[in-house]
């Protein structure tokens, strides 16, 4: 169980982390981004990149891999706005050219270093500091032997 519960310690965590990212843009910017509540569209789409291999990030497999994980089916327009924000918004990932594909109707991303970041903390890794665990940790009330 215990081990579960750090499962959803990481996973709160890394929304956390992520909402305080666009807190962050919206203060610089000096601009409500959100109005209308949490953004969970981009978060779902940058867990999908997370997941992903670099190597296949194009906005095809993107697609297809949200369905897969999700179960719902993103129009190409929503995942075009959404990887623009996260690229020229947030920089959490960048724009490239495809060494793999000679086909320029794809449009390819790889992670920036703070994606790769963000990366660390959604798999869970040791490598990263857990600034809001305590706090999320204080109101996970899921009680032992629950099943």
């Amino acid at each position: 169980m215990a081990l579960s519960i750090e499962k959803v310690i990481h996973n709160l965590h890394f929304d956390r982390l992520f909402l305080d990212k666009i807190s962050a843009v919206e203060e610089a910017q000096r601009k409500n981004l959100h109005g209308n509540g949490i953004p969970f569209h981009y978060i779902a789409v940058f867990k999908t990149l997370l997941c992903m291999n670099e190597n296949a990030m194009n906005t095809r497999n993107i697609s297809t891999n949200y369905e897969k994980i999700f179960g719902r089916h993103i129009l190409q327009s929503s995942l075009s706005r959404t990887l623009s924000y996260l690229s020229e918004t947030l920089n959490l990932c960048t724009y490239v050219d495809s060494q793999y594909s000679p086909d320029r109707r794809f449009t390819w991303l790889k992670l920036s270093t703070a994606g790769k970041k963000f990366q660390k903390h959604l798999i869970g890794s040791t490598d990263v500091d857990q600034v809001h665990a305590k706090e999320i940790r204080n109101v996970i009330n899921i009680k032992q032997g629950v099943k």
